[in-house]
């Protein structure tokens, strides 16, 4: 997997671009990305946006399942939420539980800068006849 490829391929995302969100790691089976958030992702109480905890999660779902060849797009998530963040940096991981053929899940961990765990988001793909490729 050619990692400048990806990136440029996801430039196209302009809500992660809006977010700015960095991809750190890349894999089919766990992929982690970051982003600083911004005042302009606060929620009125000031903490961080459950869309914005959602939106990087979602990001980091797109690159890992995107990287079994297959085009995947996203079937159903459920989201959990547990604290709010402590910071302004959250690093979500996603990690893959099963694939098939046609699906894949993942469970995507989203942590502020200080690694406490503020939500899990379990996410279910469906992976198309669409090959795609990053080599």
């Amino acid at each position: 997997m050619n990692m400048e490829k990806l990136k440029e391929f996801f430039k196209k995302d302009t809500l992660a671009q809006t977010l700015g969100i960095e991809i750190e790691e890349a894999s089919f089976e766990k992929s982690i990305c970051s982003m600083i958030v911004s005042e302009n992702f606060l929620n009125a109480k000031g903490g961080v946006h459950g869309g914005t905890i959602y939106s990087l999660a979602d990001f980091a779902f797109a690159v890992s399942s995107n990287l079994g060849g297959k085009l995947c797009v996203t079937l159903d998530a459920n989201v959990t939420y547990f604290r709010p963040a402590k910071d302004n940096k959250l690093v979500a991981t996603a990690v893959l539980v099963s694939s098939t053929k046609h699906t894949c899940n993942y469970i995507i961990s989203v942590c502020d800068g200080q690694g406490r765990l503020i939500a899990n988001v379990v996410m279910n793909g469906y992976r198309n006849d669409v090959d795609i490729s990053f080599d």
